[in-house]
């Protein structure tokens, strides 16, 4: 055996000298700075144990609470969790240092496995996501979306006259609205009940759905277990994923094709993608123009669908739960609108307790209560506390508008905490942008997504009367607030009673249909 040589030996005991230096400076380092408080976790496991899964928002709020701080950190392994509870702390880093905090971490269940690689929301920041987010972003300005309103109505009004015929069946009529609605936005597409295209968009986002609340994957953490073969006992996630990733293919890839052959045929109407390509050709070039479309068009098809439906389910179960609440604003209604026709979206203005409502929806009911989590780039510092390079960054939307000191009683459904004694709307309340997301990464679509909302509600309110349902016995169901406890907030199934407020509703609906 050869010998080091004295100056191999010098050699080698510089750089682990070099390297003693470097972990004792980062360890004196993290000390000096400190992680924002959080539970003590345990020898090498950390918090495994501490970090919830069920209702995870209300627990991170409580954390806050107790250690007397609107963020915290929890930490798994060698993974660093740092939650966000207040808006003022959201600002600073997702606002002002967005440059840090506005990446995505990176799952092979998601990205390699499962076809959500063509989300480009969960890419992490960099040249090919800030590509694909001015495709949307441009096109869903707020000067641009009135351009889609025509469809909006269209949409609401089918809902309605569904409603009207059929009320049971509330939650099932909704999401094809949605559903419907976002096709022919995107696409150009007029789609029937049962229309496979529908179900195929259904099905991929709730494959998201059940992605996300599974959580964590064992192969997003020993990632070279996606080479094994999926016949292996415990590798049924690449049989999951294989299952997955065909449904999710199918709603990027089905309605492009069939806007592509109605393209040929001369068949197809101006819409999202039909921009989105002659902006495309016109400007930056792309490696491979149809994918990009894809990409952009799929990601807001699945996105606007899933939102769109559970905000809905929400604003039926809070009229359900409060009857008071629809109050006010059906009077505004009838006041501005005499019922004389349904609502349209220039009535905004005159119509401030819907407003109201709207803005009080999206604060009692978040469908992300946790948004969705950011990476930072770079080491950070906050007041003293260390954010770690690679560190999960959430923030928490639901504590931030479940902040008793901001919005008393926060678990009460009540718009009228958004007016004044007049009925104007409030110029003095907090922003309810957090429902939205943060920073870089806030919600693209959130201007087309107001709009849609608003004149559903304003529709709903205008004709129907929403309350509790009546048994067999004629006695009131007792409806709870019951919802999904994982990454989505949805609704559990309900039941309600709406029923017409007046015996001209009905003509109003059908003469609405029928003059489209």
């Amino acid at each position: 055996m050869a010998l080091a040589s004295p100056t191999q030996l010098s050699i080698a005991s510089l750089l682990v000298g070099l390297a003693t230096i470097y972990v004792v400076t980062r360890c004196f380092h993290h000390r000096r700075l400190r992680y924002p408080p959080g539970p003590r976790g345990v020898p090498i496991l950390g918090n495994l144990f501490d970090v919830p899964t069920d209702d995870a928002w209300v627990r991170y709020q409580q954390v806050g609470r107790e250690c007397g701080s609107e963020i915290i950190h929890f930490q798994v392994l060698s993974m660093h969790i740092v939650v966000v509870n207040s808006i003022k702390v959201a600002h600073e880093l997702f606002e002002k240092r967005s440059s840090i905090h506005s990446s995505r971490q990176r799952s092979v269940m998601l990205s390699e496995l499962s076809g959500w690689i063509r989300n480009w929301a969960f890419w992490q920041y960099g040249d090919g996501w800030r590509k694909h987010r001015r495709f949307i972003t441009q096109n869903f300005r707020p000067e641009v979306v009135p351009g889609y309103h025509t469809r909006q109505v269209k949409g609401v009004h089918d809902l309605l006259q569904s409603l009207l015929d059929d009320p049971e069946e509330f939650r099932e009529h909704i999401e094809f609205m949605a559903a419907s609605t976002l096709l022919d936005v995107v696409y150009g597409l007029e789609v029937r009940r049962g229309d496979p295209v529908v179900e195929l968009a259904q099905q991929a986002v709730d494959t998201l759905t059940e992605f996300l609340n599974i959580g964590i994957f064992l192969v997003d953490v020993i990632p070279w277990l996606k080479v094994l073969p999926s016949w292996l006992p415990g590798v049924d996630f690449k049989r999951r994923a294989a299952r997955w990733k065909k449904v999710v293919d199918g709603m990027y890839d089905v309605p492009y094709r069939i806007y592509q052959a109605a393209l040929r045929e001369r068949h197809i109407k101006p819409c999202f993608t039909s921009v989105l390509l002659t902006a495309a050709e016109e400007g930056e070039g792309w490696e491979d123009l149809d994918e990009a479309v894809i990409n952009v068009a799929g990601t807001t098809l699945g996105a606007g669908e899933d939102t769109t439906k559970t905000t809905l389910d929400a604003f039926i179960l809070a009229l359900t739960l409060f009857p008071e609440a629809q109050v006010a604003a059906p009077e505004e209604i009838d006041r501005v609108l005499g019922r004389k026709r349904l609502v349209i979206l220039q009535d905004q203005p005159a119509s401030p307790q819907v407003t109201a409502m709207v803005l009080e929806l999206l604060r009692w009911h978040t469908v992300l209560p946790l948004a969705a989590p950011h990476m930072s780039v770079a080491d950070d510092e906050y007041e003293g506390y260390f954010i770690p390079a690679g560190s999960i960054v959430i923030g928490n939307s639901w504590a931030m508008l479940h902040d008793p000191s901001v919005f008393p009683d926060p678990e009460r459904f009540d718009p009228s905490r958004f007016v004044t004694a007049d009925g104007a709307l409030r110029d003095d309340v907090p922003s309810i942008t957090p429902a939205f997301g943060f920073g870089r990464r806030v919600c693209p679509g959130r201007h087309f997504a107001r709009d849609f909302v608003w004149l559903a509600i304003a529709n709903i309110l205008a004709v129907f009367s929403v309350g509790r349902a009546v048994d067999d016995d004629g006695h009131e169901v007792n409806t709870r607030p019951e919802f999904s406890s994982r990454f989505f907030r949805t609704p559990l199934p309900f039941r309600c009673s709406i029923e017409s407020r007046y015996p001209e509703a009905e003509s109003l609906i059908r003469t609405a249909i029928e003059s489209e």
